[in-house]
């Protein structure tokens, strides 16, 4: 029998630990974050009688030691875990592995499926690594392309990513246990993008009309959104923004209420928003 530890939050991480226990396998301890949602790792955890802790493994190495050491796992599965994997504590596993939003190397680091929207990419993807002391620079596993529709928001890019990730990892599992070749990554190809937060969702109406419709759609609810301001300082949450053939009178960025539409125009056609919320100053 496979013996796992399991370092995992959100539905991403859920979706695989019950992938792993429908599958019968033993997942001996589970490394979260608190969420204690329906669905989330630590209330799977509960239910299913698995032990798991909220500790971050770099503050209390002593404490994932004597996990590991105890639990001697086969493997070490990280699903959209938040901490960082110390080398002392994922090299003591026979695999480590992780699955990352993106085919790497391209999109390493955060949020890659919003990134890859903002940037236009006709395609995302999903890949299972190695785990190294770099974070995502290990070997590749296997990896699943993802098409990204043209009005696709992230939120539901990463609700395809939630039915990818599962079969994913237990694929790439079978596949390191039959000692099939790995892919070296190769460090030439390699892009990397950085955390978002919401004051990152700043829209500039300079750019051009798709540019804008990818920052918006790649940003909407649920997440925090594009946002402008109006002429009277009140702030505009963007959800969705579209080309018009509308003609209007007014300036670059200029957010104007038309029998109760809002338009405005960028730098290359006038743009009329479909889905919003103005929050008063």
């Amino acid at each position: 029998m496979k013996r796992i530890i399991f370092c995992g939050f959100g539905k991403l991480g859920s979706e695989c630990l019950k992938a792993l226990h429908k599958s019968n396998l033993s997942v001996e301890f589970v490394f979260t974050h608190k969420e204690l949602k329906n669905d989330s790792v630590d209330t799977f955890a509960k239910e299913k009688s698995i032990e798991f802790s909220y500790f971050d493994m770099r503050k209390e190495p002593e404490f994932a030691s004597d996990v590991i050491g105890k639990v001697q796992p086969d493997f070490l599965l990280s699903i959209n875990y938040r901490y960082i994997i110390p080398v002392a504590i994922f090299s003591k596993a026979k695999y480590a592995i992780n699955i990352h939003g993106s085919l790497l190397p391209k999109y390493r680091g955060r949020t890659p499926h919003v990134w890859s929207i903002i940037n236009g990419e006709e395609y995302s993807g999903i890949t299972c690594h190695l785990i190294e002391e770099l974070v995502d620079t290990g070997d590749i596993i296997e990896q699943k392309k993802i098409i990204i529709d043209k009005n696709e928001t992230g939120f539901m890019l990463l609700q395809k990513f939630e039915h990818a990730y599962p079969e994913l990892l237990l694929s790439s599992m079978s596949h390191l246990e039959n000692k099939e070749n790995l892919i070296k990554q190769n460090p030439e190809d390699a892009s990397y993008y950085g955390k978002r937060i919401p004051e990152m969702g700043y829209i500039d109406f300079y750019r051009d009309a798709l540019e804008i419709k990818n920052f918006v759609r790649a940003q909407a609810f649920p997440y925090p959104g594009a946002y402008f301001y109006l002429i009277d300082g009140r702030k505009i949450i963007i959800n969705r923004i579209i080309e018009t053939g509308f003609q209007f009178d007014g300036s670059i960025g200029q957010i104007k209420l038309i029998d109760g539409k809002p338009f405005t125009k960028c730098k290359n056609s006038n743009l009329e928003i479909l889905d919003y919320k103005i929050y008063e100053v």
